[in-house]
C-alpha cells in the first residue's frame, strides 16, 4: 500500500509540473498575441497617416503656403485659435470629424539660420505636416514652397 501511495504522489507532482509549464507557455503566447495586435494597429495608423500627410503637403504647395487657402482643399479643417496652424480631426476610422482620435496639423516652420524673416525678402515658406494621436506623433513631414519674387 505504501508503494501505491508513492506512485500517486509522483503522478500528482508530474501533473502539477505539466500544468505549470502549460500555463507558462500560454502566458507567453498571450503576450505575443497582444504585442502583434498593437504592432498591427500602429502599422495601420502609419499606413493611413503617410498618404494623408503627403496630400496635405501637396495642398500646402498648391496654395503657396497660405494656410487660409487650405480651407478650400480641406473643407473639414480649420485654422487653430492663433491662426498660425491648420487642423483636421479624424475619428478611429479616419473619417473627418469636429474633434477626434487623430489630428492632421499643418504649422509653419521656423526659418533656418541665416534665412530672412517672413516678409523681408523671404522667398521660401516652410511648414511641418504632422499626423498625431493621443499617444504622440505618428508621422511628420517637412513641406516647403518657393514664393516667386516680385519685381517692382
Amino acid at each position: 500500500m505504501s508503494q501505491r501511495k508513492h506512485r500517486s504522489s509522483l503522478f500528482l507532482l508530474e501533473l502539477i509540473l505539466v500544468i505549470f509549464f502549460f500555463s507558462l507557455a500560454s502566458a507567453v503566447c498571450i503576450q505575443l498575441f497582444v504585442k502583434a495586435h498593437l504592432t498591427e494597429r500602429e502599422t495601420e495608423a502609419l499606413n493611413r497617416a503617410i498618404p494623408l500627410a503627403e496630400s496635405a503637403a501637396e495642398a500646402y504647395h498648391r496654395v503657396s503656403g497660405d494656410l487660409s487657402g487650405l480651407a478650400a482643399l480641406f473643407p473639414e479643417g480649420r485654422l487653430n485659435e492663433a491662426g498660425d496652424g491648420f487642423l483636421v480631426f479624424y475619428d478611429e476610422d479616419w473619417h473627418p470629424v469636429e474633434e477626434g482620435a487623430y489630428t492632421l496639423a499643418i504649422v509653419p516652420a521656423e526659418p533656418s539660420p541665416g534665412e530672412p524673416a517672413e516678409g523681408a525678402g523671404r522667398t521660401l515658406r516652410r511648414a511641418v505636416v504632422r499626423v498625431s494621436d493621443a499617444d504622440g506623433i505618428i508621422y511628420e513631414l517637412a513641406a516647403a514652397v518657393q514664393i516667386p519674387r516680385t519685381v517692382p
